[in-house]
């Protein structure tokens, strides 16, 4: 039987938030000061480092006493590198084809707004306005008349 406390617990959460925003700095840090064409090559660099420096990281905690060496701990470094470089090629791929993405995330984004706030209008669990009808009566029977 897995033991999913020891195996997404807190320790390993820590681990992957601290490798997630370090990486995510020292790849802004490059994006900063290369042109994002060139960007690439050194994310792989930067992920190859700082995946040895986790690794090590927990061979190094072996001969102290007050900590454990886990390959778990060691895997969600890993993840935790994967996740911040991740999210800068997705900030490189923004940043060198941004015409096209805004283009085509701004046609949708006022309709899926307005969508996402409708329906918290429809969930909302604690009202602001009082009415004599509830909103979701409204909804339904504006839904009704549109035929749905």
């Amino acid at each position: 039987m897995l033991d999913f406390q020891l195996i997404f617990g807190l320790d390993k959460l820590m681990h992957f938030i601290g490798f997630t925003v370090a990486s995510l700095l020292i790849g802004v840090f490059i994006l900063m000061i290369l042109e994002p064409r060139g960007v690439k090559h050194q994310l792989k660099v930067v992920w190859f480092s700082v995946v040895m420096i986790g690794i090590i990281e927990e061979y190094r905690q072996f001969p102290d006493p007050g900590r454990s060496t886990e390959f778990l701990e060691a895997a969600a470094n890993i993840a935790g590198v994967s996740m911040g470089i991740g999210i800068t090629l997705g900030i490189t791929y923004f940043i060198t084809n941004k015409n096209r993405v805004f283009l085509r995330v701004f046609r949708l984004y006022p309709m899926l707004l307005m969508l996402l706030l409708v329906g918290l209008l429809y969930l909302n669990e604690r009202p602001f306005l009082k009415m004599d009808v509830s909103f979701q009566e409204r909804v339904r029977s504006l839904a009704t008349l549109a035929g749905f």
